[in-house]
C-alpha cells in the first residue's frame, strides 16, 4: 500500500504529484499490467489436439522433404 503524508503547508496538487512519483518508483503499475492478461490453460481435449496438429504437420514436413529431395 503507498501511502503520502502531507508535510506542512504542501498544496493538494503537491501532495498528488509525489504520491504518482511514488507510484512509478515502485512499479506497481508495470507488474500489474504484465500479469493482468494470462492465458487460460488449455483443456486436456486442446492439447491433444494441438499435439495431433504438430504431428501431421511433422509428418507432412518430412513427406515434403523426401520428395524434394528425390
Amino acid at each position: 500500500m503507498i501511502t503520502v503524508k502531507r508535510h506542512g503547508e504542501d498544496s493538494s496538487q503537491k501532495v498528488i504529484s509525489n504520491f504518482l512519483k511514488r507510484v512509478k518508483k515502485s512499479n506497481l503499475v508495470a507488474r500489474k499490467r504484465k500479469t493482468q492478461f494470462v492465458p487460460a490453460k488449455l483443456s486436456p481435449l486442446r492439447k491433444k489436439r494441438k499435439a495431433l496438429q504438430r504431428i501431421s504437420f511433422e509428418d507432412k514436413k518430412a513427406l515434403q522433404d523426401k520428395v524434394s529431395k528425390v
